[in-house]
């Protein structure tokens, strides 16, 4: 399924690029400019307005494996091939005698579509070789441009001069012919002893590819620089029946084409142009630690949900949510646009990651596009909370990067393997609706004990309430986004206690206390009520006492509030200990008591100076 996907990408948005598979974009640091009678006219850099960025260009793709032996490219190299050596600059000592190998190589090639297309720019390509000054010149040149070992250098014609006319020889319709006969000869060569077969990817029969073209752009992912192969067979231990390389696992040579091209663009970073088309733009990567997720739609679509779950922007989540309401309501009353949904345009997510030489695929889905803006609505929905930083009102969306903030401590942050199984299941979570189990709770309720100053944190509350909603089965145990008085959970109920112990505290003794008594005790109530709440039902009374002498109606508030908590505690006191799902109430409630005061007194506020300017008017 996945490799299907792929072709089928390849297919929809690559079909230039695969009518031209002999050819590829990548960027090319310098242009060197000849004459008709091969003078150097120069070189020029080919970089953007930023002067940061080089400018990609249709260059030639090697047909063969260019790691071991003389594999020259038409017009445009690296720029071993295209000077030869240099020592000391692009060329150690060692390598003199191969770079000069390459360059050789090179120029036999060029004298060779010379020959075969009577090209004026090929023609003047060769005259400049046979000139060695002429050579030695743009070697100068490339040198003191700073010109390294990954340098891309392209041949360019200037009939006219440097700045005029002319252009990358490469280009040339005729010269991109020839090199299109040579690939596809060096290609079948390549290719030879794989014979013919039924491809597993397009049941189609005919010749099979014996290699597939490396995947690029996997350096940071842990892949090698060189590439990495999705389906390599290249240890004997991988081998059935005496099958060499990749026919044991035969797929014919236009579909391996078609899936490295779709990964080579996929892997891109960031938004890019699709193929070679400027008039859409489609985000198709975003990366977590070692983890890169690819997505993309079966149709052409302007939808970037991984980009929405990534920057949580409160108006694109708020218009995710509004079409998730608008298909509810649709389905509910039948509406056959909706019900054909089903058949509409399909949602794709890769993730992958490198491993030396191998793609990792670390999960793959595809599914309706419909039903995946309404899972990652539901995620939104499912984090909301009320804020005790906003005087109760809802917290903003929470971005995934803050969660994976949130939930993981320093250590485990800096580990690439711990950051792509996390980060995996819960975008698996936030796309598919795949419930999150007990780990994602725990490492939740640990950071916020270690953090005692986060603990009112909206993004790990919100991540604790859709944990422990995902592990509750009941209805009546699942946790609100506010203050719920009808959940009579103990669990609950001694989270919202201790934020009222707390409130007492503050009410008695004002701005005099060091350690609160959430800091000392929120631990071990939150774990084993029973051994925490006695002693600060203790603390609780001395401070009534001085609030019933000091501030009498602040004392009957939060008696009376205390009391209606206490009557909902079981008649066998406060539970021993708590489970993981309800130790996560107990964080909820603690929160919700806390949000809901701010809300109280904010609104008091608001009451008592409305009240005011009535009077004064």
């Amino acid at each position: 399924m996945l490799v299907q996907s792929l072709v089928s990408y390849a297919k929809t948005y690559l079909e230039e690029q695969l009518g031209e598979i002999a050819f590829e974009r990548k960027p090319v640091h310098f242009e060197i400019a000849v004459s008709p009678s091969g003078d150097f006219l120069g070189e020029r850099k080919r970089v953007d307005e930023s002067g940061k960025k080089f400018i990609p260009m249709l260059v030639p793709r090697s047909p063969v494996n260019r790691n071991a032996g003389v594999h020259p490219m038409l017009a445009c190299d690296a720029v071993q091939y295209v000077l030869g050596p240099a020592a000391g600059v692009w060329s150690d000592e060692s390598k003199i005698k191969t770079h000069q190998g390459y360059f050789e190589g090179f120029v036999e090639l060029l004298r060779e579509a010379c020959t075969s297309t009577n090209d004026e720019a090929l023609s003047a390509c060769v005259k400049f070789y046979e000139r060695s000054d002429q050579v030695e010149k743009a070697r100068a040149a490339l040198i003191e441009a700073k010109a390294s070992g990954g340098t891309i250098i392209a041949l360019s014609f200037q009939p006219e001069g440097f700045d005029l006319g002319g252009g990358p020889v490469i280009l040339r319709s005729t010269v991109k012919e020839f090199w299109k006969k040579v690939y596809k000869r060096k290609s079948a060569d390549r290719h030879k002893g794989a014979g013919k077969g039924h491809c597993l990817i397009t049941g189609e029969y005919g010749p099979i590819a014996i290699t597939h073209e490396p995947i690029k752009g996997t350096v940071r992912l842990g892949g090698q620089a060189s590439g990495v192969s999705l389906m390599s067979f290249d240890k004997p231990a991988f081998r059935s029946y005496n099958w060499s390389k990749n026919i044991n696992s035969p797929v014919g040579i236009s579909a391996a084409n078609a899936y490295v091209l779709a990964l080579n663009d996929l892997l891109i970073p960031g938004d890019h142009h699709p193929g070679w088309s400027k008039e859409m733009i489609i985000p198709t990567r975003k990366d977590y630690g070692s983890v890169a997720f690819l997505f993309w739609t079966r149709d052409p679509s302007d939808e970037a949900l991984v980009g929405v779950l990534n920057s949580a922007d409160p108006a694109e989540v708020r218009r995710l949510q509004d079409e998730a309401e608008r298909l509810l309501a649709s389905v509910k009353t039948g509406r056959a646009e909706v019900l054909n949904a089903v058949d509409g345009n399909m949602f794709h997510l890769l993730a992958v990651s490198g491993n030396g030489g191998r793609l990792v695929v670390r999960d793959f889905f595809t599914a309706n596009l419909a039903r995946v803006k309404a899972s990652l609505s539901a995620w939104f929905d499912d984090l909301r909370v009320a804020d005790v930083y906003k005087h109760g009102l809802p917290a903003d969306p929470p971005k995934l990067p803050s969660i994976l903030f949130q939930i993981s401590n320093p250590g485990e942050r800096k580990n690439d393997n711990y950051q792509a199984l996390i980060t995996t299941g819960l975008v698996r979570r936030a796309l598919q609706g795949r419930r999150l189990g007990h780990s994602y709770l725990h490492k939740a309720l640990g950071r916020l004990r270690v953090e005692s100053d986060k603990r009112l944190s909206p993004v790990r509350v919100g991540f604790i309430r859709l944990c422990v909603n995902d592990l509750t089965r009941e209805e009546s145990l699942k946790m609100h986004e506010e203050l719920d008085n009808g959940q009579m959970t103990p669990a609950y109920v001694c989270g919202r206690l201790l934020a009222v112990y707390e409130n007492i505290q503050y009410a008695a003794s004002g701005d005099e206390i060091g350690v609160n008594i959430a800091d000392r005790y929120f631990s071990m109530a939150s774990t084993f009520p029973a051994l925490a709440f006695p002693k600060m039902e203790q603390l609780a009374h001395a401070h009534l006492k001085k609030l019933r002498r000091d501030n009498r109606p602040a004392f009957i508030a939060l008696q009376r509030r205390l009391g209606e908590l206490m009557e909902r505690i079981p008649g066998d006191g406060f539970p021993r200990q708590l489970s993981l799902e309800d130790q996560g109430r107990f964080v909820i409630g603690y929160h919700h008591q806390k949000a809901e005061d701010t809300r109280s007194v904010a609104e008091a506020k608001k009451k008592k100076k409305k009240d005011a300017e009535t009077v004064s008017e």
